[in-house]
């Protein structure tokens, strides 16, 4: 039994010892299988400010990223259910922004089911920035049978859902190379329409090339006059070594386009 699974069965069997009670109505499912309680996300207030395609969907910063969002359909037009990753040579160069503000762009369709992934499993953000609590997410169910909806949470934004990071393991680079977490991507391709990945820097660590191989699209978030060419070109050849379909860059903080593929810009805190 998974740590999930036992913190589940624990809570259901402190629930039975106190029914009993007059008044109180049971209700435990009939199969005898606990019931997930989903937490109310906080409130909107609560988000980052820098999440523009949130706060403000009609600014011209979130056209940006409806842009990149008709970029990548027409990239991957055959592909119905699409796994994004989000990236960047090194740290802090905006890439869990960027991915939130995306995935608040597809959420603004309301036909389709859109989640985000922390799969950062070294300096998470994605919690801070939905102004979210870290509780169980994909770092545990890279070590347990767990299913996948038991770790889904609703965010503030409307029509997003998450896996935040949860427990960070201590050997993510190994799990992110398993058959475990394979077939966790495609469960989550297979239960949404679009699954936007939070992932660790491509040269610091090897986390993101072992786990890049499982997105239909690779993005890498470059920050403007201060990421140098050569860790471009180097994390690019690492992700291509990988087989990661790698589609273009996305730059931050500036007017240059670095990109044969595309590239927009935005403002961002981190």
């Amino acid at each position: 039994m998974s740590k999930i699974e036992e913190a589940m069965q624990k809570k259901a069997e402190a629930e039975h010892r106190g029914k009993g009670r007059v008044g109180e109505k049971d209700t435990t499912p009939q199969s005898g299988v606990p019931s997930r309680r989903i937490t109310p996300p906080p409130p909107a207030e609560k988000v980052d400010e820098h999440i523009v395609s949130f706060h403000r969907p009609r600014s011209g910063l979130t056209e940006n990223f409806k842009r990149i969002r008709l970029v990548i359909e027409n990239m991957l037009p055959e592909i119905t259910n699409k796994v994004i990753m989000f990236t960047s040579s090194d740290g802090a160069e905006g890439k869990t922004t960027a991915a939130l503000n995306l995935a608040a762009v597809l959420a603004h369709d309301t036909k389709k089911r859109v989640i985000v992934v922390d799969a950062d499993m070294r300096h998470p953000k994605m919690h801070t920035l939905l102004g979210m609590k870290v509780r169980q997410g994909f770092g545990d169910l890279l070590t347990s049978d767990a299913p996948v909806e038991t770790v889904v949470v609703e965010t503030p934004v409307p029509g997003l859902s998450a896996v935040l990071c949860g427990e960070i393991p201590p050997n993510p680079s190994e799990l992110f190379g398993t058959e475990r977490c394979r077939e966790l991507f495609a469960e989550l391709k297979e239960r949404y329409d679009c699954v936007v990945v939070d992932t660790s820097p491509v040269l610091p660590v090897v986390d993101t090339v072992r786990v890049a191989p499982c997105a239909d699209g690779v993005i890498l978030v470059v920050e403007a006059a201060k990421t140098s060419r050569k860790k471009i070109r180097q994390a690019v050849q690492m992700l291509n070594n990988a087989n990661a379909s790698v589609m273009g860059f996305l730059l931050n903080k500036g007017q240059v386009v670095l990109s044969d593929h595309y590239a927009a810009q935005y403002s961002s805190g981190g």
